[in-house]
């Protein structure tokens, strides 16, 4: 927003001559009262900046030197709230208590205590915001504290990025049977597929565009969307993510398991149920690794289920762990997995498992998913 930078223009265009300062610059604190007042005025200047500010740290990723151990960092107040924090490996939430987050706004600000407020009031409660966390800053001490704590960080981030693994998108056949054996319907209106599309077309998974194409439509921001009722649960949303995740970070429990979470997040309040979505995802994406429902999962539950909990905040119930068992039964036959499940919900999670990892090469794909999938593959790698 400084004078001839990308959006200047167009945001005093639409806020009017007023928000400016004499020298031509934004007045950040005047725009800041107009639009922490009004949620159509938050909507239309984030609607005019945030595409603005995507495309710059796109090109300065790209940009940036990719030798092994490089950590691009990406800092930003509103990326959960914004749906958008799905296209980064990890994220680090920093947080201090809400009270001493009011105090140091006024400060740095000079905002009066109902302006702060209305600041605060318009992100997610930083307890929520915790939720979402691969790691996690605690700046309630001294700048010290804060920058060891960073320091520890930067080296953790590093040895990541050192030992990465590679994309490893799932083959076109076998991620198109995943979708055409596994759940044809998803909550509230959003089926596998569509989900798929939505997810290519976007370059990644943007929350707030999934949560437009919620029956009934939802208000608010995406993260109040969820709600209680019948219908297919998260864990049918499982593919999306872990077709996502594979193309995007290859075998990253992580990574993957966040993907999930927030899919689940979108339609449904109940955290087992969400653990759910967490669990099947993880079986999903070592099925297509392994490329068999491999008997050694078993193995690995006590493990999985343990992370789908803590990205859940309660552990799974039984509908995933059916659905292995009914996958493990018939590895190498979706139509029989999906036919010897105790339920049609969880039948369809078992022929997902399957199809993910031995495919069904009788099976016509529709030019559509096809399509789908190979731009969810392209732009994913990018």
């Amino acid at each position: 927003m400084a004078p001839g930078g990308a959006a200047h223009a167009d945001v005093v265009t639409e806020f009017g001559s007023g928000i400016l300062a004499a020298d031509g610059e934004v007045d950040r604190k005047r725009l800041g009262d107009l639009v922490f007042a009004d949620p159509s005025a938050r909507a239309r200047l984030n609607a005019l900046v945030h595409p603005r500010v995507r495309e710059e740290e796109a090109r300065r990723a790209a940009a940036a030197d990719r030798g092994p151990g490089t950590v691009v960092v990406t800092d930003a107040a509103l990326l959960v709230e914004a749906g958008v924090h799905l296209r980064f490996h990890r994220l680090v939430v920093v947080h201090c208590p809400p009270e001493l987050q009011r105090r140091r706004l006024r400060e740095r600000d000079g905002v009066d205590e109902a302006a702060a407020e209305a600041r605060l009031a318009a992100q997610m409660p930083i307890e929520e915001k915790r939720r979402f966390a691969h790691f996690e800053v605690d700046t309630s001490a001294s700048f010290a504290d804060t920058d060891r704590q960073a320091a520890a960080l930067a080296g953790t981030l590093r040895d990541l990025a050192r030992t990465a693994p590679a994309p490893v998108p799932v083959p076109l056949d076998r991620a198109a049977a995943c979708l055409l054996f596994g759940p044809a319907e998803g909550p509230r209106g959003l089926d596998p597929v569509r989900v798929v599309a939505e997810i290519a077309a976007a370059g990644g998974p943007e929350m707030e565009r999934l949560a437009r194409l919620l029956v009934p439509l939802a208000r608010g921001p995406w993260y109040r969307a969820a709600g209680r009722g019948s219908g297919p649960g998260p864990a049918t949303l499982a593919g999306p993510a872990a077709l996502w995740s594979l193309a995007r970070a290859g075998v990253d429990d992580d990574h993957v398991v966040a993907a999930a979470a927030t899919f689940a997040r979108l339609t449904h309040p109940d955290p087992g149920a969400r653990a759910d979505a967490c669990l099947q995802a993880l079986l999903l994406q070592s099925a297509a690794a392994a490329g068999i429902v491999d008997p050694a999962l078993r193995n690995r539950l006590g493990a999985y289920t343990q992370l789908a909990a803590r990205w859940a905040g309660a552990p799974p119930g039984d509908r995933a762990r059916a659905a292995l068992r009914a996958a493990l039964r018939h590895p190498q036959d979706a139509a029989r997995a999906r036919e010897d499940a105790a339920d049609a919900e969880t039948g369809s999670l078992a022929a997902a498992l399957v199809a993910i990892a031995a495919g069904s090469p009788a099976t016509a794909i529709p030019p559509d998913v096809l399509a789908s999938l190979r731009e969810l593959n392209a732009r994913a790698a990018r």
